[in-house]
């Protein structure tokens, strides 16, 4: 068994706090923050007969958490912990440690608000300590994802007896502390960070048992080149997020292996519906129509990956994939455009940088001309990917193209899927130009819902879905190039670093 591995990188975290956007924001650091950090629960990782890994959050795995129950009414969920595991500091784990992780999220009103939030979890004083072992959440309304939302990286479980010390006046959460020196339950700790390199070493006494890789080294190169060449020479045993690309021209190498998993969210069209044409729902539908959605696969990525049909992610409870109304069809399209008495189309689309991106969009352009649709593609924007949070407006163009990056929504919850990008007020994060009451209301409804709660996330999903403002094509896919002797681990798609 390897005492190490080095994983080649092109750039190193500099923050490893879940509630800064600094941390939250840099996927290698939310990554390596779930080597440090257990969460209550988490979802199970598959290997399909494909090779394919996948997550299947309808099967979870208790975590720091043991085991759980809800109340008869649904509206109290309680979580009795694991006795006798110990952090990296040799703390023992104990109810206030989770209920302090709640109370800071809500107090730096961050991602770990927001989560709670879309979980039904009202503020801090919905978290009671009943023992030493066992604590409840007392929720708004019945929401059955709560436990799936426990495995996300935030609200985090912190080893308060390392953190408490370092709250100040000046830093109440200990912000700066937590930003440089993780304090979590999970099977590494970080032993050593150089401005080139930095060292996870495993946590003696892991609850779950010691780590098959005992340390794990990420080495630093200046561009992406370098470290392919560096996998190659043997020089790094492990490289994440190859682009296809990449991994077709590696799958020659008989000394690697290349991991492919399925992560959404994928590839979706965005239509700005206050931009004329688009701000017709016929348009738009017709544009859904018009789409190559095979053709897409097949060339921009070589078949290997599959259709997407809701903005939902696909292990999402209500994703009813049969229910999208939009395939290919040419003639419905051309008869769309007639009802809606619009002349010749043009217009621009912007590719986002991601896999495949340029290559789809050039099918998607030619799939439109076929119905009168001319396309302009902005090729210059596509090789940036600005961040849409915060915008006045995401939409960059009339037509924008989003190729998923490799990392999907990191809360698994119908409501944070719909409401981060189209719900109302300050919920939406990302602001696509997009308004219906309808769809607000039918979020709301979602809360209210009880026993129905599954069947009102899908009417509001049919709402979204009908508007065809946004038009998912097919999932992404994240791939992992290692050598092939390098056993003792475990990856996960929502986990992209693997080291046990």
């Amino acid at each position: 068994m390897r005492r190490h591995i080095t994983v080649g990188v092109e750039a190193l975290p500099s923050n490893f706090d879940m509630e800064q956007p600094a941390g939250f924001r840099n996927d290698l650091g939310a990554d390596l923050f779930q080597n440090m950090y257990d969460q209550l629960t988490s979802p199970r990782g598959t290997i399909g007969e494909d090779g394919v890994r996948r997550v299947d959050w309808h099967q979870l795995r208790a975590d720091l958490a043991e085991a759980w129950w809800w109340s008869d009414d649904r509206r109290t969920w309680i979580v009795r912990l694991r006795d006798g595991v110990r952090s990296a500091a040799g703390n023992l784990l104990t109810a206030e440690d989770v209920r302090w992780g709640w109370e800071r999220a809500f107090a730096l009103r961050d991602v770990g608000k927001w989560v709670a939030r879309v979980s039904s979890v009202p503020d801090e004083r919905a978290i009671e300590v009943l023992d030493r072992l066992t604590i409840a959440f007392h929720l708004e309304a019945p929401n059955p994802a709560l436990p799936a939302a426990m495995a996300q990286c935030t609200p985090s479980v912190y080893d308060t007896a390392a953190v408490l010390p370092h709250c100040t006046v000046a830093d109440p959460w200990a912000k700066g502390f937590l930003a440089e020196r993780p304090a979590g339950f999970g099977p590494y700790t970080l032993a050593g960070r150089a401005e080139d390199e930095l060292v996870l070493r495993a946590v003696e006494g892991y609850w779950r048992g010691p780590a098959a890789i005992p340390e794990a080294r990420l080495r630093c190169f200046r561009e992406r080149g370098e470290t392919i060449d560096a996998l190659r020479r043997g020089e790094v045993d492990l490289v994440l997020g190859l682009t296809l690309d990449e991994a077709v021209a590696l799958r020659s190498d008989r000394s690697l292996r290349i991991a492919p998993a399925d992560t959404p969210p994928g590839v979706a069209l965005h239509l700005d519906v206050t931009e004329p044409p688009f701000d017709k729902v016929l348009v738009r539908r017709a544009v859904a129509h018009a789409i190559p959605y095979q053709e897409v696969i097949a060339t921009a990525y070589l078949g290997a990956t599959r259709r997407w049909k809701s903005w939902l992610q696909p292990e999402n409870p209500g994703y009813a994939p049969a229910e999208w109304p939009f395939d290919e069809d040419l003639d419905r399209a051309k008869r769309l455009l007639d009802e809606a008495g619009v002349g010749p189309i043009r217009t621009r689309l912007v590719a986002q940088a991601g896999d495949g991106a340029e290559v789809a969009a050039r099918v998607i352009a030619d799939g439109l001309a076929r119905i009168g649709i001319e396309v302009t593609i902005d090729v210059g924007q596509s090789r940036g990917r600005p961040d849409l949070v915060g915008m006045a407006k995401a939409n960059l163009a009339p037509l924008m193209l989003r190729a998923g990056a490799g990392r999907g929504h990191r809360v698994y919850d119908p409501i944070y899927a719909i409401m981060h990008d189209f719900g109302p007020g300050r919920m939406r994060l990302v602001r696509y130009a997009y308004d219906n009451p309808a769809l607000y209301d039918a979020l709301r409804g979602i809360a209210e819902a009880g026993e129905g709660w599954e069947e009102a996330v899908r009417r509001a999903q049919a709402i979204l879905n009908a508007d065809a403002a946004v038009i998912p094509i097919c999932w992404s896919r994240f791939y992992v190039a290692h050598h092939r002797d390098l056993e003792g681990y475990r990856w996960y798609p929502r986990q992209p670093s693997p080291f046990l």
